[in-house]
């Protein structure tokens, strides 16, 4: 019975928001939401198209298991194991496809009064997590032990996000400079994307889409810029506002199996889709307030279509179906 009356209750409020929508269907911040039940499912509905999609989330504030203080990066394995940076609980926290919790190691280590876990990457069979509190990528085993820093050589400056391309053998790094190349054994590699003239954190996040291209999260700028790793700047994707496909001090960057870049439109809470292939850039929009979005961070493209989703002020990870709309 009361699964049917939430039902009826998320019917209700979509006929009447449809009605109070109807004169401005691309704003986002107009799609409404209803908690039907106490299991943190999330019935959205879009002003435009009209159709429903269902999002889940997990983790709250905290310090147990399974609970976050202003998480930051993320990442999925080829096993679909989620890997979370809980930034402000000095550790990394592993969960299921479903959002289980399953296990989590310190990044803590000896020497360290504080650690500030931002980033995460896996390379063979080791994990590499950014440090920008102690300028340094750290390498962990799958057991959680840590087993030295990754390119001893090479002095970051707040190193805040990292990404692995596995097709060209190479790991980004970026810092306050820019983005580092390395290759998988640490080795300083030619093309590094050098950014001078600004104040503040320079990179957000980067990504490498497997094409020999790498993306970096510009907040300054209000775009995503794409770098190819031997010819340099290639495009930019992005102006600042608040329209789709418009971008407002963006974090998270990801590429999904289409090679379409998904967006954390930090500012304007947000998460976006583009495709490069497109003229147009903007493909859709995956969340949006009404979602229950407020900062989001990192964010991943998971095999069948979803989208995780690092909410750094709540505290949580949303876990985005796949839209009904889309083709």
């Amino acid at each position: 019975m009361e699964d049917i009356k939430a039902m009826q209750e998320v019917s209700d409020e979509l006929t009447s928001m449809t009605k109070s929508t109807a004169s401005h269907p691309f704003n986002p911040l107009e799609r409404r939401v209803t908690f039907a039940k106490k299991d943190s499912t999330i019935a959205v509905f879009d002003s435009k198209q009209h159709t429903s999609r269902i999002s889940q989330h997990f983790g709250q504030f905290g310090r147990a298991d399974g609970e976050f203080h202003r998480p930051a990066g993320v990442i999925v394995s080829n096993l679909g194991e989620i890997y979370v940076a809980d930034t402000g609980n000095q550790r990394i926290q592993v969960f299921d496809s479903s959002g289980v919790f399953l296990r989590l190691f310190t990044t803590r280590i000896n020497g360290y009064t504080k650690s500030c876990p931002t980033g995460i990457a896996i390379v063979g069979n080791m994990f590499l997590v950014t440090d920008p509190v102690n300028n340094a990528v750290n390498m962990f085993d799958f057991r959680g032990n840590f087993t030295g820093h990754f390119s001893e050589d090479t002095v970051f400056d707040r190193p805040a996000s990292i990404s692995v391309d596995r097709t060209y053998g190479i790991v980004a790094i970026s810092d306050q400079l820019g983005v580092r190349i390395f290759t998988a054994k640490g080795e300083r590699r030619a093309g590094d994307i050098l950014l001078a003239g600004h104040v503040g954190p320079i990179a957000n996040e980067v990504a490498c889409n497997g094409r020999g291209e790498i993306l970096l999260s510009c907040w300054y700028d209000h775009c995503v810029k794409v770098y190819d790793l031997n010819s340099g700047f290639k495009t930019r994707i992005g102006d600042r506002g608040d329209w789709l496909g418009r971008l407002e001090r963006p974090r998270g960057v990801g590429v999904d199996r289409q090679g379409k870049i998904v967006v954390s439109d930090a500012g304007n809470r947000r998460v976006q889709l583009f495709d490069p292939r497109d003229r147009l850039g903007f493909c859709r929009l995956v969340a949006a307030p009404a979602d229950g979005l407020r900062e989001p961070y990192g964010v991943q493209a998971l095999s069948d279509g979803r989208f995780v989703v690092v909410d750094n002020a709540l505290s949580k990870v949303f876990s985005v179906s796949k839209s009904r709309c889309e083709p």
